[in-house]
């Protein structure tokens, strides 16, 4: 009888301990890289993360950063971010090895106790300081104060040798990711010289519209890409040519443009105003999408592992998007709307918003919405209706949409309302950006489930 008792006791401690495995996933992970000892990060909550990307946010707008530079800077935060909490999420898997030259990132020890909350923390710490340091924003304050509260929280409730060992792992892995992005082409182009085409003979060429204007980010197009393999992949070509005919499909464009904006209802001056996203008054366009992801995250509490998964692959999307529209727009190098239309059709024309310092072909809000329209369906669902609130702040009233895909047509069509682009770059923008998109689901594993939820939303 005492026997038996015993043998219960045992087999009940078993059932237990066995239990407690499954909860940390160590028997069935994925993740070949799991650390079964500590806490997941699929059971730590990812509020924290909002607050370091309001702060990014603020430091874009007052910065005044270009759309091109805050997407470069969000895609390197959101890898990072991603990659501190890998060794916790045991459905996951690294990005090391599938995005270009990220390879040979410092590991945490398999057989001692991290804080995934506080490692994500100490490496979006340093990510960020490296990336605004350029700038040297009068706030940067901020991130100080950001990061000692939410460690010293951290710090009341994880034991001390814990905390300092997440931080110091952090921190090896912030310098990995930093060394990493010093070699994207980045620093080189910030001393190339560019000289834009001469007009002459070719008026299909793109010229400043404004006094003073100069070319924006001319070499943006060579850097190295996230996950797309190279910059060409998700080039497009026009569908007709260049032409001043009035019977031309180019003509109807621009025509289009030009009667929009005589009749301009006041749905599509709003529309035109809400994704604006101009630089200095908002995160830009790519931050935008950022923020929009950011209110799922926070109203749905979502979880460490997934909020990072969802941050990362958005901002990856748009960043290589970026460089493809980039590279397309300064290969076609084609006449903005102001130009054509103060030609051909009405001398000291003027479009409803500023035209900004580049090539139109093809469009940059139809590229980045179209990206992080795919990728959050994918991610989040198809036909997910929801209200974005991202410029309250600035006075608009909040939109509500049926859909991200609806919500990026909405963007994309905006720049027509703004008298900057033609239908032509709306639409091949959008699948420009889709394509990029799509890649970035198709080719990048981040977890079985997450592959299959996918494939599903895309049926």
């Amino acid at each position: 009888m005492k026997f038996k008792s015993s043998l219960i006791v045992m087999l009940a401690l078993a059932a237990i301990t066995f239990s407690s495995c499954k909860e940390k996933g160590s028997s069935d992970a994925e993740n070949p890289l799991y650390n079964s000892v500590s806490q997941p990060s699929s059971e730590q909550s990812a509020a924290f993360l909002i607050d370091w990307w309001k702060q990014l946010f603020s430091f874009v707008a007052s910065e005044k950063l270009s759309p091109p530079d805050a997407s470069r800077m969000y895609a390197y935060m959101a890898t990072a971010m991603y990659e501190a909490q890998i060794a916790g999420a045991p459905y996951h898997q690294s990005l090391e090895g599938q995005l270009n030259d990220l390879n040979d990132l410092p590991r945490p020890k398999s057989d001692e106790v991290y804080d995934w909350t506080t490692v994500t923390i100490e490496t979006a710490y340093y990510v960020q300081d490296e990336m605004l340091g350029r700038y040297l924003p009068a706030g940067v304050g901020a991130i100080n104060k950001l990061h000692e509260k939410q460690i010293n929280e951290r710090a009341a409730t994880i034991p001390e040798d814990v905390i300092m060992r997440s931080k110091e792992y952090g921190r090896a892995l912030a310098e990995a990711v930093i060394a990493w992005s010093e070699n994207d082409g980045y620093e080189k182009t910030r001393y190339e010289q560019f000289k834009a085409p001469s007009r002459e003979g070719h008026p299909e060429y793109w010229e400043p519209t404004d006094f003073n204007q100069t070319a924006l980010e001319p070499f943006w197009g060579t850097h190295r890409t996230f996950a797309v393999p190279n910059n060409k992949l998700c080039d497009i070509d026009m569908k007709f040519p260049y032409s001043e005919d009035k019977d031309s499909e180019f003509y109807k464009q621009a025509l289009e443009v030009y009667t929009v904006d005589k009749k301009l209802t006041e749905e599509q001056r709003i529309i035109a105003q809400y994704w604006a996203d101009d630089p200095g008054e908002t995160a830009t366009p790519p931050g935008h999408w950022m923020y929009i992801a950011g209110n799922f995250v926070q109203a749905e509490d979502w979880k460490l592992d997934n909020a990072a998964e969802l941050y990362a692959l958005v901002a990856i999307s748009m960043q290589d998007a970026c460089i493809s529209l980039w590279h397309t727009k300064y290969r076609v190098n084609l006449v903005r709307p102001k130009t054509y239309i103060n030609e051909q059709m009405e001398a000291g024309w003027e479009p409803y918003v500023e035209t900004p310092p580049f090539p139109g072909y093809t469009s940059g809000h139809s590229g980045f919405s179209g990206a992080a329209s795919e990728v959050m369906t994918a991610l989040i669902g198809d036909n997910k209706p929801f209200t974005d609130s991202s410029h309250v702040k600035i006075g608009l009233e909040p939109r509500e949409f049926s859909s991200f895909r609806a919500a990026a047509e909405e963007a994309a069509y905006s720049r027509m309302y703004g008298g900057i682009h033609y239908t032509c770059e709306i639409q091949d923008g959008l699948v420009q950006g889709q394509c990029a998109g799509n890649y970035v689901l198709n080719d990048v594993v981040t977890g079985l489930r997450r592959s299959a939820a996918t494939q599903t939303a895309k049926r």
